[in-house]
């Protein structure tokens, strides 16, 4: 007689804990914001000071941003095969809400990629959000960053 009751509370135990996570529990994700309690590596190659949380200067930031734009990536560099397939992979998935902004390779670019977007050689993307915050860096031939950033890109726009 103990078996059959030892049996259905063990069966009955999971069941209540799952009832209990489905109504009460949240399941919540965030993409943080780069730079917002620390400061980037980079900056003092550039001479510049700067306030935490790190935004972009307001006249690259309005540059980028339209009205109808929450999030804005960025590409600097010429595109590989590799990483026009993984973008199109991006903009394909993310018709709306993110813009894509190719900027080609010169020395102010090189500055500004440096000392503005805080990007490590291997790095050659930047998602921006319309607040000026810079939430991911990006390396755009490789195949498991591209997965981040899509991964990133739906938490932030709230498709999950």
């Amino acid at each position: 007689m103990k078996k059959p009751i030892l049996l259905f509370l063990a069966l009955l135990f999971p069941a209540c804990v799952f009832v209990f996570l489905k109504f009460f529990g949240k399941n919540e994700f965030s993409v943080p914001p780069l730079y917002s309690e620390s400061y980037p590596g980079a900056m003092e190659e550039c001479g510049m000071t700067v306030t935490l949380p790190y935004h972009i200067p307001e006249n690259l930031k309005a540059s980028f941003f339209t009205e109808e734009d929450s999030l804005v990536l960025i590409h600097f560099d010429e595109l590989k095969t590799d990483s026009k397939k993984q973008l199109e992979r991006v903009s394909n998935e993310f018709e709306k809400g993110v813009k894509l902004q190719a900027i080609h390779a010169s020395d102010s670019t090189l500055n500004m990629r440096k000392c503005v977007f805080f990007l490590e050689d291997q790095y050659d993307l930047v998602l921006l959000d319309r607040a000026g915050l810079i939430r991911g860096q990006y390396i755009s031939n490789d195949r498991e960053e591209m997965d981040r950033l899509l991964t990133e890109l739906a938490i932030l726009l709230k498709k999950y």
